[in-house]
């Protein structure tokens, strides 16, 4: 085979492999930023992960997880519903960067087809007021597991009555196994 050939046989392979390994990679987590009103809005969607009570924190003596501080019922990763995400967003203050604990928060996704428009009807993300273990006030967020099959979406986000929309593509993830969870 002359030179120029197996150059284009090794490139080719090269190609091969990179695809191949980029298919087989873990999803990347998602994070996008908008700021509206008085608000720096994090939206942020990883792998499902466990809640725990305050109850359970202190009698399991717990150190990796979220604490629930209030707000809807979590959904377990372990659900019949099969959550795939945690589907979550962190509130800051626009001017002093500081995190807003006492927001009020909603949050839905809807599904994108093709073309940009949604494919069905939107779906309510119960929100759950939680921290990290250990992390404190500073590590408040909210939201919650979902199931978010690989696809394009639509994520709506009101804080205080000042809405964003964050258009995200995910890829199905497993649930985070303990030890390896994010805030």
């Amino acid at each position: 085979m002359r030179s120029s050939g197996k150059r284009l046989l090794l490139a080719a392979c090269a190609t091969a492999y990179c695809v191949a390994a980029a298919a087989a990679a873990p999803a990347a987590d998602i994070v996008r930023t908008k700021t509206v009103g008085p608000y720096r809005i994090e939206l942020h969607v990883l792998p499902a992960e466990p809640f725990f009570s305050k109850a359970d924190v202190a009698a399991k003596n717990v150190k990796q997880g979220m604490e629930i501080e209030g707000g809807a019922a979590p959904v377990a990763p372990d659900a019949d519903s099969h959550p795939n995400h945690h589907l979550v967003v962190h509130v800051f203050g626009k001017k002093t960067g500081k995190v807003i604990t006492d927001a009020t928060v909603t949050m839905s996704f809807v599904s994108l087809d093709g073309k940009g428009k949604p494919g069905a009807a939107a779906v309510e993300v119960p929100v759950v007021v939680m921290q990290a273990i250990g992390k404190g006030a500073p590590s408040t967020h909210y939201g919650n597991n979902v199931t978010m099959p690989s696809g394009r979406y639509d994520v709506t986000v009101t804080v205080n009555n000042k809405t964003a929309m964050f258009d995200v593509t995910v890829a199905d993830m497993p649930a985070m196994p303990m030890g390896h969870m994010k805030m």
